[in-house]
């Protein structure tokens, strides 16, 4: 199963007879968001990181240096595992110190929520501000792509700048939203720069 076909299936669902409100703020319902990629890819598997903190006692959040606090939790459909954090926040969206097991919680499950959304798809486009689900979403990037990029970055043009390429990669795809196009533009300009070493190559 690719990642892409995962993305390009959740991403064009219409979450907004399932969203809830924090305050001002929109998220999607966790119960929702559960059976819907339950009802999709059965095999999903999902776990909220634990800690230990300095007393030895395990914990389901960390606390920053301040008091304020944290979750974390781990999505796994097949192969792919997407992780995801999120602030204990009140409903103004400011920090909770010494959380309830009430704060921790809810905080828990909106974590997975928006693990769902931003690692897989599932009402992705709320977290981006927008109205509706686009039915142009752009394709999320191939393993075929990935292993030419591993092609690419070694050839000799590319000797000392390889960790360069791969930052420059990983940022583009982030603010992209994983785009097959804008992966396959950056394997194509890869490539503008290994024909024209070569081409140079062959002339000295």
């Amino acid at each position: 199963m690719k990642m892409q076909e995962i993305w390009n299936t959740l991403s064009k669902i219409n979450v907004n007879n399932h969203t809830e409100k924090k305050g001002k703020f929109k998220y999607l319902g966790w119960n929702f968001a559960i059976s819907t990629i339950m009802e999709h890819y059965p095999n999903v598997t999902y776990d909220f990181l634990h800690y230990t903190d300095s007393n030895g006692m395990v914990k389901d959040y960390i606390v920053a240096p301040d008091g304020s606090c944290s979750v974390e939790c781990v999505v796994n459909i097949g192969e792919h595992t997407k992780k995801m954090w999120l602030a204990i926040t009140d409903f103004n969206n400011r920090p909770i110190k010494n959380p309830s097991c009430v704060d921790i919680a809810n905080t828990k499950m909106r974590c997975l929520t928006k693990c769902i959304a931003t690692g897989f798809g599932l009402g992705f486009y709320i977290y981006k501000g927008e109205g509706l689900p686009q039915e142009d979403t752009p394709e999320f990037y191939s393993e075929e792509q990935t292993a030419k990029f591993d092609e690419y970055k070694n050839h000799q043009v590319f000797d000392g700048l390889r960790q360069k390429k791969k930052q420059e990669l990983s940022k583009l795809l982030k603010d992209n939203n994983n785009s097959y196009k804008v992966y396959q533009d950056f394997l194509d300009n890869m490539k503008k720069d290994i024909d024209k070493f070569e081409e140079l190559d062959g002339i000295f």
